[in-house]
């Protein structure tokens, strides 16, 4: 039986795994991680409470500020939809032209409407006694919102921060960290430019989602570091494959991000430089041959690079 890709990619990114007990399909609780001052706290909780949702009188234990149980976890997924970012969607992650408008802001509408801060938007399983139990994704996996794309962090640990910026900030100013363990759905893509010395340069950031144990925080991370679990081009055995990330743009160049994963799990980086299209990222394919990643671009091929590890070493 042939599984349905979509389903595939949902399972991989929310880390299920065979010999896992399924969650049952039932109701889920809501609540929020939320600073400020108690009334306004409050006044948040209430508006943040979906249509049909139950507010009961005596709710279970739970993190943050209860907002109420909901039916059914699509339900809850579209809550998180809603109040994890304010302002308009940005355009998707596979987008060629700059994308050079407002970002939207993690808990936004909270700081806008009512001076709280939103540090994590939780969901808890209901328990058969009407208490908790914690999250687990239930098999088959739920249809995700039309704009989660499954993804993946590249390294161990990265910094969440809660805008974009031309350059890298320090690790200090970030916000959260989301960890390989993590699932991270892509929303959309921004990049934000500085010009020095008079050129240009710009940053792709990826705007996410980030779920893990119950939790999901909204944020931005360099575009580099997230990849899309269907965007790997894979070898038949699965191994090695490759994934080509739109990351930044220097003067009049784009600047392509070349993952590959090895034969031995390994990963690695090497950057595919080309020109801009006006003020876009040119196409780009990326096919294997043997022992090596053949890219084109416009055509015909513009570079070749090593399946091993020599390529960390080309500029």
């Amino acid at each position: 039986m042939k599984l349905d890709a979509r389903l595939v990619s949902v399972g991989l990114a929310a880390g299920l795994a065979l010999g896992v007990t399924p969650a049952r399909a039932g109701e889920y609780w809501l609540s929020a991680e939320i600073e400020g001052a108690a009334n306004t706290r409050s006044a948040a909780v209430v508006a943040m409470s979906p249509p049909g949702a139950e507010s009961p009188d005596t709710p279970p234990p739970l993190a943050g500020h209860v907002v109420g149980k909901v039916a059914d976890l699509p339900a809850a997924l579209a809550w998180v939809d809603r109040w994890a970012f304010s302002g308009a969607p940005l355009p998707t992650h596979d987008v060629h032209e700059l994308s050079l408008g407002p970002a939207p802001v993690p808990g936004g509408e909270l700081v806008s409407s009512f001076g709280t801060f939103l540090q994590a938007l939780v969901i808890d399983e209901v328990d058969e006694d009407g208490g908790t139990r914690g999250f687990g994704w239930p098999k088959p996996a739920p249809e995700l919102p039309e704009r989660w794309v499954p993804a993946a962090v590249m390294s161990q640990r990265a910094p969440l921060f809660a805008a974009p910026a031309p350059i890298l900030p320090p690790f200090a100013e970030s916000h959260d960290t989301v960890v390989r363990s993590d699932d991270v759905y892509l929303l959309g893509v921004v990049d934000r430019c500085e010009a020095t010395s008079g050129l240009r340069r710009c940053l792709r950031w990826a705007q996410v989602l980030v779920h893990g144990h119950g939790r999901w925080r909204g944020g931005y991370l360099p575009a580099a570091q997230v990849a899309t679990i269907d965007g790997w081009v894979r070898a038949p055995a699965g191994l090695p494959r490759v994934h080509a990330i739109r990351a930044a743009t220097a003067g009049d160049d784009a600047l392509f991000l070349l993952l590959i994963r090895t034969k031995d799990y390994e990963l690695h980086r090497t950057v595919i430089r080309l020109p801009l299209v006006g003020d876009a990222f040119p196409e780009l394919d990326v096919a294997l041959e043997g022992a090596e990643a053949v890219i084109a671009s416009g055509g015909g091929e513009v570079a070749r690079r090593s399946l091993t590890a020599s390529v960390d070493a080309r500029q």
